[in-house]
């Protein structure tokens, strides 16, 4: 009898302990923030990264990492004029 219960109570235990942590993994999925200063410089960025091997380093470094530092983005902007022809 009390193997039973020690049984049930360690199961109940571990299911408790899956659903907070899924209940808490989908709070942070949802309140994650705004979105990186840079996501839409790197979006342009992607379009033309068949065009240099440059942007296409950065971008997957983007893609990686989930942010280039301010020199780089900088230099991804003197690209992308150089590229857009503005």
């Amino acid at each position: 009898m009390q193997l039973t219960e020690i049984l049930i109570v360690v199961v109940t235990a571990l299911v408790v302990a899956i659903a907070v942590k899924i209940f808490r993994a989908r709070r942070d999925a949802r309140n994650r923030g705004p979105a990186h200063i840079h996501e839409g410089l790197m979006k342009r960025a992607a379009l033309h990264t068949e065009r240099s091997p440059f942007l296409r380093k950065v971008v997957l470094e983007f893609k990686a990492n989930g942010h280039v530092s301010n020199r780089q983005a900088e230099a991804v902007e003197k690209a992308l004029r150089r590229l857009e022809g503005k």
